[in-house]
């Protein structure tokens, strides 16, 4: 059995603020810490055999926090990356809503239909997402493996499993920052054991 551990990055300072951060970063806020924290403590007794994470500084910084003491290197790859948002990347989401509406609704609402002027869509973050995910598990057929990565990555990984086709690409469930998805693979078939869980959280500052 293969043993996927799927984590949302923490809350940034950029998430606060409430602007897209695509490829661009910023830095885990103090709840981010705490969050990637708590979650480090639920998962202290997991035996990771490898532990993956983008190359964006939000990603590396919370799974530093979760990995705690284990002797484990974290590979990083701009693979697991976000999706390149192009020009949105950096501005706040009500002033995106304003000067790109159309591609703006599309984004959350019909991600078929959003048409990036740069930047990826969500057919090129599907490809992508898909052939490292692939070769991800086939390296590590049989092991248990964390992933720290981001929403909408994470999103695509999920529907993947679930067989899910981009206009359902936003169905609940939510993911808040270190949000916790396992997914088991038995015999070449996925089971979904957690779905964006936040049980570790000790209190109910979910952040964004």
């Amino acid at each position: 059995m293969t043993k996927l551990y799927l984590i949302r990055h923490g809350e940034t300072l950029w998430n606060v603020e409430r602007r897209m951060q695509g490829h661009l970063d910023s830095p885990l806020s103090a709840l981010g810490e705490q969050q990637a924290l708590w979650l480090s403590n639920a998962l202290k007794d997991v035996p990771f055999e490898a532990m993956y994470a983008s190359t964006s500084g939000r990603t590396l910084q919370t799974a530093q926090i979760i990995r705690g003491d284990r002797d484990l290197a974290i590979q990083s790859s701009d693979e697991w990356r976000e999706m390149n948002l192009g020009d949105w990347e950096g501005r706040i989401s009500g002033e995106i809503e304003q000067i790109d509406p159309d591609n703006f609704h599309a984004f959350w609402r019909n991600p078929e239909a959003y048409r990036p002027a740069r930047g990826e869509s969500y057919t090129d973050l599907q490809e992508r997402v898909t052939l490292a995910l692939e070769r991800l598990l086939a390296a590590h057929e049989g092991q248990t493996i964390a992933l720290v990565s981001h929403t909408v990555t994470l999103k695509v990984i999920m529907a993947y499993f679930e067989m899910r086709g981009l206009a359902e690409l936003w169905n609940p469930p939510y993911f808040h920052p270190t949000c916790l998805s396992i997914v088991e693979i038995v015999n070449n078939e996925p089971h979904i054991r957690l779905h964006a869980d936040t049980s570790h959280f000790e209190d109910e500052a979910f952040g964004y």
